[in-house]
């Protein structure tokens, strides 16, 4: 049975037959290093580190490029409010990033590339769509001229004239349209610039990807994931400039859902971030740390990549629930040594006898996987196979609980030492109550600070520290950890 992708740009689900037989190229948009990292950050390689196990499984070989980009306005802006050198900030986050990565075993990424790292292949790309007039030198950069791209809005639906009519008329003295995006930034005095025969200075967002997923994956790649919330501009962005330079780009195109809470969006714009004490449940210390880094791998998977995934604590203690009692039932075999299993790998959990219900589960396993990998199905089959087992005995018993450990394992799933992490974290309703605590606490002590009242703010602080809690005061309000 082929494996079916549903495509974002098509907007049909696709029998999948890669450029190349037997190798996938798949490149995954990474997060910005600036600050501390968010769930946002970790959802999408998480989510096609199992894409990319089910594709090896399935005797694919991958090559997952996740990238990083580590010079932007956000990175200058958080360097000239702190004091702390741009390079020694993205250093810094680059190694929290990858070390959260490794609690959630994402293990298949091959390429992290880093923008600045191909500064100058952007460069020649930027001066290739300026030589073919599809891009503009303007006084503060080089833009991308949309009103030349055929079909722009294709992957996300927007037309040029709903941006038009939605625009600020100030970006009009220097644009050709309010859609022109930039491909260079000229450098402002004091900030890290490189040459260009523009003047000095650093590429724009988007033109990272278009640049690194060609140098590393060519011109025509197969797979291109993402947030749903980078189709437009982000991803709509590159597909212009790809095509504009001759390229086919990616063949398909693969958007994972955003995060929720309680049913509800949660974004950058939502007041509720305003909150210290809310945003915090987002931030991938708290979440890991509270709840264990295999408990929020299962939350992730647990439904469908393409759906949004809440994250109240209801939600992630009821996974936690649900990821313990598989691995209390699996016992010494949810500590068996684990790696990407890969089609001999595959082959043999399918060879195994089992009895009809289990064989059953065991199927429906794969087939879900292989229908736009479908990791929220697939699961629901481990506990198909775990009741199973309670129904055997002896040796069938043993094969349907070793079925079970070895298809969660293609997912990531069931590592060694995941039992123990679990039974370290507390997390459920009381990390809850303790957040709504501390929500109160804090504007308590806020409103101690705007009415001056200073001793009284540090005596909270002080007090805090003392039972173990850190109060971080900031520009955007005080957090605590």
């Amino acid at each position: 049975m082929p494996i079916v992708i549903h495509n974002t740009l098509t907007r049909r689900s696709e029998p999948f037959a890669p450029l190349r037989q037997g190798e996938v190229g798949m490149y995954v948009c990474g997060p910005t290093v600036y600050a501390d990292c968010h769930i946002g950050h970790l959802m999408g390689p998480a989510i096609f580190d199992a894409v990319a196990r089910w594709l090896t499984a399935r005797g694919h070989r991958v090559r997952f490029v996740n990238n990083i980009t580590d010079i932007d306005d956000k990175i200058i802006n958080r360097s000239r409010e702190t004091g702390e050198a741009w390079q020694a900030i993205t250093e810094r986050i680059i190694a929290q990033y990858n070390g959260w990565l490794a609690k959630l075993h994402v293990r298949t990424i091959t390429d992290q590339p880093r923008c600045t790292q191909y500064v100058a292949q952007m460069v020649r790309y930027v001066s290739e769509l300026v030589a073919t007039g599809r891009a503009y030198a303007a006084a503060d950069g080089v833009y991308y001229d949309v009103l030349k791209q055929p079909g722009y809005g294709k992957l996300s639906g927007r037309r040029l004239d709903d941006e038009e009519a939605g625009s600020r008329v100030e970006r009009d003295a220097h644009l050709h349209h309010p859609a022109d995006f930039a491909l260079w930034k000229l450098a402002k005095p004091g900030e890290p610039s490189w040459p260009s025969p523009w003047g000095d200075g650093r590429p724009g967002w988007h033109i990272e990807c278009s640049v690194m997923s060609s140098e590393l994956l060519g011109r025509d790649f197969d797979i291109h994931g993402g947030g749903d919330d980078l189709k437009f501009p982000h991803h709509e962005n590159e597909i212009a400039q790809a095509e504009a330079h001759g390229d086919g780009y990616a063949r398909c195109w693969m958007h994972n859902g955003l995060v929720q809470y309680e049913g509800v969006k949660v974004g950058k714009s939502d007041p509720r971030m305003k909150d210290p004490a809310f945003s915090r449940q987002f931030m991938a210390d708290h979440l890991i740390g509270t709840y264990g880094a295999p408990t929020i791998r299962f939350l992730l998977l647990s439904g469908h990549y393409r759906r949004p995934i809440d994250f109240a604590p209801a939600a992630i203690g009821a996974a936690k629930t649900a990821l313990t009692r598989l691995l209390k039932q699996l016992g010494a075999r949810a500590s068996a040594p684990a790696a990407v299993a890969d089609a001999a790998g595959l082959a043999a959990l399918l060879a195994t006898a089992l009895p009809p219900v289990a064989d059953k589960a065991r199927s429906a396993f794969c087939a879900a996987l292989d229908d736009d990998f479908n990791t929220g199905a697939a699961i629901a089959q481990l506990f198909t196979l775990a009741s199973e087992a309670n129904k055997a005995t002896g040796a069938e018993r043993e094969a349907v609980l070793d079925a079970c450990a070895g298809l969660g394992r293609i997912l990531g799933l069931f590592q060694p030492g995941d039992l123990e992490v679990l039974a370290g974290n507390t997390g459920g309703a009381g990390d809850e109550r303790l957040a709504k605590v501390m929500g109160l606490v804090l504007e308590l002590r806020q409103k101690a600070r705007a009415n001056r009242d200073f001793a009284t703010s540090d005596v909270i602080r002080d007090q805090l520290k003392a039972a173990g809690i850190t109060v971080k005061d900031g520009k955007d309000g005080a957090t605590w950890e």
